[in-house]
């Protein structure tokens, strides 16, 4: 399926429900669980070549599953997060060390930016193998990107500005509509994520998937 035809799919009403509770839910503390997990069973039934987006069946298992996607997140962006914070602290700490905080705050944005580059196929074999050593291989991943560079700089690159367009424009939106809106359009281009990186993963050698006709029928 094509990523256009994919559109068309999850703008069908028999799909449209099922990511918009996710998006709703994306920034709420322990519920956003829900929806990363969910994203995680469709990168899965995406990986297989199923059609649509999954049920919301099964929901204990889809909120551990993202809760584990997480904490892969946090592994991901232990760097960033420990600049940022070191940052603020000697932004708050002195007028003479906030010169340097903000430095470091810069640089920990440039980590981020670096570290998420292989976020995408990190999630992609969490989500076929289950596995956090293998999902934690930067080499076989980066070898893998590699395989689909050019693709894989064009998804990564489109859903960042998308994503950056709504932070400077739907956020404006006052009354919390605006905080509901950004949500529930940033899991959108999350979902059009998961679909265009799952294709090229399983085109990568770092992709073993195999996936039976009934596990299919229950994703």
């Amino acid at each position: 399926m094509e990523l256009f035809a994919f559109i068309q799919f999850t703008l069908n009403a028999r799909f449209i429900k099922r990511w918009l509770v996710a998006g709703l839910i994306l920034f709420i503390p322990f519920l956003d669980f829900f929806s990363v997990g969910y994203l995680s069973r469709a990168t899965t039934m995406m990986m297989a070549g199923g059609m649509g987006l999954p049920t919301w069946e099964r929901k204990g298992e889809m909120w551990v599953e993202g809760l584990k996607q997480v904490f892969l997140f946090i592994f991901y962006e232990a760097v960033p997060f420990f600049l940022f914070s070191f940052g603020f602290f000697l932004t708050a700490l002195h007028p003479f060390t906030a010169f340097f905080g903000r430095i470091i705050t810069l640089l920990g944005f440039v980590a981020m930016l670096v570290f998420s580059f292989f976020v995408p196929f990190a999630f992609a074999v969490f989500a076929e193998e289950k596995d956090f050593r293998k999902a934690l291989e930067y080499e076989r991943i980066i070898k893998a990107i590699k395989e689909v560079i050019v693709q894989y700089v064009i998804g990564y690159m489109g859903a960042l500005f998308l994503i950056g367009i709504f932070y400077i424009t739907i956020l404006k939106i006052p009354y919390f509509i605006g905080f509901f809106l950004f949500s529930i359009l940033t899991y959108y281009v999350l979902i059009l994520g998961a679909y265009y990186f799952a294709q090229l993963y399983v085109r990568t050698s770092l992709s073993t998937f195999k996936i039976s006709h009934d596990d299919l029928m229950d994703l």
